[in-house]
């Protein structure tokens, strides 16, 4: 039950597309970044974030194959990203997916922290950073709702990191176990917008995400 809440919570999110007024010049080559020693760089966003190197990290193969969903038949296609001739025009770009554990039991959680790109220019309507954050949510609050979940949207907050503000918002998914709170963080830059997505289930896990947060280097 708690994967398939978790896996339908990242398929809400990922698949929703609403755009912001272009702005920013972008000059670096849009790739997928690198990650060593826990510390993951994205020239083309100027963005950095330190994260523990005991934390299990997906390679972007990995994080693709996790989000492939199947066909008209049922069946899953595998999707090489080596395929790809070119990333910048991808709708949706995952960077970094990764988790406290490698592995746990059915009956606990498993914080995780999920950084991707989304393509604007694919998207008509105009949309700021903070309508981007709440309508993502609202729209998850209502899938869940309607399959019976409980869950509450909190209100929009708008934090700094490292002189970029960012459009912040939280949503509480109510299970049998525990409640799994899950925060999304947008900025834009150009035609894209940048996600952080961060899931937690105490508050001693909410604060150890939120100490690999203060490491935010934006340029």
């Amino acid at each position: 039950m708690i994967k398939k809440i978790m896996a339908l919570v990242l398929v809400l999110l990922i698949t929703i597309s609403f755009t912001a007024c272009k702005n920013d010049s972008i000059d670096a080559e849009f790739d997928w970044g690198t990650t060593e020693n826990g510390r993951y760089e994205n020239e083309f966003f100027g963005f950095s974030i330190d994260i523990s190197e005991d934390y299990y990290f997906l390679t972007p193969q990995e994080i693709v194959d996790m989000n492939l969903l199947p066909g008209e038949d049922g069946e899953i296609i595998p999707y090489d990203i080596n395929s790809i001739e070119d990333l910048r025009a991808e709708p949706l770009v995952h960077y970094v997916y990764t988790t406290k554990y490698e592995s746990v039991s059915s009956t606990n959680f498993n914080p995780y922290i999920n950084i991707f790109s989304e393509n604007m220019s694919y998207v008509e309507s105009n949309y700021s950073k903070e309508a981007y954050v709440e309508n993502s949510l609202n729209f998850t609050q209502m899938i869940f709702e309607n399959a019976g979940v409980s869950v509450e949207v909190f209100p929009l907050e708008k934090p700094w990191f490292d002189d970029r503000q960012f459009a912040k918002g939280t949503l509480r998914i109510d299970l049998e176990q525990f409640s799994m709170f899950q925060e999304m963080y947008s900025m834009r830059k150009g035609d894209y917008s940048l996600v952080i997505l961060l899931g937690y289930s105490t508050p001693n896990e909410r604060d150890e995400l939120h100490s690999y947060l203060d490491t935010l280097t934006i340029k």
